[in-house]
Parts: structure tokens; C-alpha cells; sequence
């Protein structure tokens, strides 16, 4: 499968064991604040709770384990669109859209998210919100996940 943080349209798209994967079984750290980004949205995308919970800085979290196991499953998420990442050694921030479905409406989350690196380890700790945006997919509409396939055959299943 390819890695749910990867463009699925691109030909050089990562396989979730060569990408995420390592990294939600704890064997690999992060190694940048864009790829804890990247990983969390992953866990995010397989309902990983665990991964997302101790990922974010004890001093932010909001919840047990439980809560963003829920959240994370509760969630058709779809794509992530990376925009910028801006490196500031031990304080970086990713600009990032993360998209997901609620019924027939694509919304896109975008977010400014702060991370920071503590004995070795990147966290996320909080970010900022950019407005939301909603659009309507009809059943026969390419898929946005660029899956190729229509979004009923798709996401829109789900």
C-alpha cells in the first residue's frame, strides 16, 4: 500500500513499510518536524491513536489514548497536501492541508503546526487554523485521494 502521507499520483510515492510504518512500531524516530507531520497524519489516516497520543507533547495533549484513537477512526480522512515546511532547529512549523470526508462533502483542514525537539525526539504541539473549506463531490467526481477511481467506488463507499 502506498503510505497514506505520500501523493498517490506521484511516481516516486513511497510504500507505507519503506515510509510510516517504522516509525508507528516505534523502531525509527522522526528525523524532521515534516516527516512527524507526515507520520502522524498516517496514524491519523489507520486510526493509530497510540502513535498520535505520544507524539504530541505531554504539555498540549487534550485526552487519553482512547480520545484520539476515536477521533482518528471517526474520520474519512483522504489526502495530505504539504505546503511549506519551515526549519528553525528546535522550533519548526509545517504548513499543511489535510483533507477528509463527512457524508458527500470534501472539507480541508489547513493548519500551521508547531513542533518542537526534545532530547532527540520531535513532538507536535499545537498550530494554528486556517479557515475551513467544504466542497460537495458528486458520486461520479475522481476521487480526491488521486486514487484514479470515482468517488463512489472510493471514498464515498466508506
Amino acid at each position: 500500500m502506498i503510505c497514506p502521507c505520500q501523493d498517490k499520483s506521484a511516481t516516486n510515492a513511497r510504500l507505507y513499510e519503506d515510509c510510516c510504518e517504522s516509525k508507528h512500531k516505534g523502531l525509527t524516530k522522526a528525523q524532521s518536524a515534516e516527516e512527524l507531520m507526515r507520520s502522524r497524519y498516517s496514524a491519523f489516516f489507520l486510526g493509530l491513536g497510540k502513535y498520535i497520543f505520544d507524539t504530541h507533547h505531554a504539555d498540549f495533549r487534550n485526552g487519553t489514548v482512547e480520545d484520539y484513537t476515536a477521533s482518528a477512526q471517526s474520520t474519512n480522512w483522504c489526502r495530505l497536501e504539504v505546503l511549506e515546511s519551515e526549519q528553525l532547529e528546535s522550533n519548526d512549523k509545517v504548513n499543511f492541508k489535510a483533507y477528509f470526508f463527512e457524508k458527500d462533502k470534501l472539507h480541508c483542514m489547513h493548519e500551521i503546526s508547531n513542533f518542537v525537539l526534545e532530547a532527540n525526539q520531535w513532538f507536535y504541539t499545537d498550530g494554528e487554523y486556517q479557515p475551513k473549506t467544504v466542497e460537495k463531490i458528486a458520486r461520479n467526481d475522481q476521487c480526491p485521494c488521486q486514487s484514479g477511481l470515482k468517488a463512489k467506488k472510493c471514498h464515498l463507499l466508506i
